[in-house]
């Protein structure tokens, strides 16, 4: 039987100009329309790929030529707009992160269950080849026993960002915390992924140093503990001066060991021909993608499903708490 094509579209036009180009080059996958409120935006990005504009979300949701709401608005607004779609019976993929408390996230986990339809959370950087490898080396103990796991992320937001139709960037409301939860939430996802569950918070500290204009943390650092024994550290600011990308991770164990945050990735190995073994773990490039292999019965595990994408907005309620209460902070065992 031949493989269906699913339809997909693209809910805010922002982040997700990016995201129509990826679905467009998604196996089993069509663009067939996008929405945003921007009228003006949503002419472009429409023409632009020829496909059709909805300004309104219920109208999008009504179309039948759509099978999964891929929804790239602000933050807050995932779970509200992840359960319509999943009421309207369209199979949802939500971007990062899940939404700005856990409790929104269970909502909308809820929601999918009853509705019968998969629930992806878009930690892309997931299907890289970069962190692919990662993983499959973690599963294959190529790196012994996990010693120590590391997030990392410097970069610089001038105060425009948070300004205009920005504004919701740095609120509690809209964005759920600051630089972890907005820009080093990929590294907390991609640690709690390699390393495993976190069984808690030792300490952390948050802080506004170099942004007036907003009501979260410019800097956060957390120290971790895993349930595996190993130890850990999330650091992610965005008060380093100017334009200097500087993110990713670092993990090692007894047998090697992964740097991310160099222009390529460094392996380290004491057996070198561990490195020759690297491969991916799966051959999906995209969520939708990934949707679209399961429902054609390719395969029946999301790359990053609902509980996957829980676990960062848990992880980051328990470093907030961290800092704000000053003290450590356990996270309940995975059930």
């Amino acid at each position: 039987m031949a493989a269906k094509t699913l339809g997909v579209a693209v809910i805010g036009l922002g982040m997700g100009r990016a995201c129509c180009k990826w679905v467009r080059d998604s196996k089993n996958c069509k663009l067939t329309a996008v929405c945003d409120l921007n009228e003006e935006r949503l002419a472009q990005v429409a023409k632009e790929f020829e496909v059709a504009g909805e300004k309104s979300y219920d109208a999008l949701l009504a179309r039948k030529d759509v099978d999964i709401a891929y929804i790239m608005t602000p933050s807050g607004l995932h779970a509200k707009q992840g359960i319509q779609a999943a009421q309207a019976g369209k199979h949802v993929v939500v971007a990062k992160p899940m939404d700005v408390n856990v409790q929104a996230c269970d909502e909308l986990i809820a929601a999918c269950k009853k509705a019968g339809v998969l629930l992806a959370v878009d930690f892309n950087s997931r299907f890289s080849d970069e962190q692919q490898k990662i993983h499959f080396a973690v599963q294959q103990g190529l790196f012994g026993k996990l010693i120590l796991g590391e997030g990392r992320l410097k970069w610089y937001r001038a105060p425009s960002y948070f300004e205009g139709a920005r504004a919701w960037h740095g609120t509690w409301k809209m964005d759920g915390g600051g630089s972890l939860a907005n820009q080093t939430i990929h590294q907390i996802d991609q640690i709690l992924w390699h390393m495993g569950p976190v069984e808690q918070v030792v300490a952390a500290q948050t802080g506004i140093f170099a942004h007036e204009n907003i009501e979260t943390e410019d800097l956060g650092l957390a120290l971790l503990r895993f349930r595996n024994g190993a130890l850990g550290s999330i650091m992610g600011t965005t008060s380093y001066p100017k334009d200097s990308p500087y993110a990713g991770i670092e993990i090692h164990g007894t047998e090697g060991g992964v740097l991310t945050t160099f222009d390529e990735p460094k392996w380290t190995f004491f057996d070198d021909a561990r490195a020759a073994r690297l491969q991916r773990c799966v051959p999906y490039k995209t969520s939708v993608e990934n949707i679209a292999a399961v429902v054609n019965g390719e395969t029946d595990k999301l790359v990053c499903d609902g509980a996957e994408g829980r676990r960062a907005n848990a992880l980051l309620t328990a470093i907030y708490t961290s800092a704000r209460e000053k003290r450590s902070v356990d996270l309940p065992a995975p059930k």
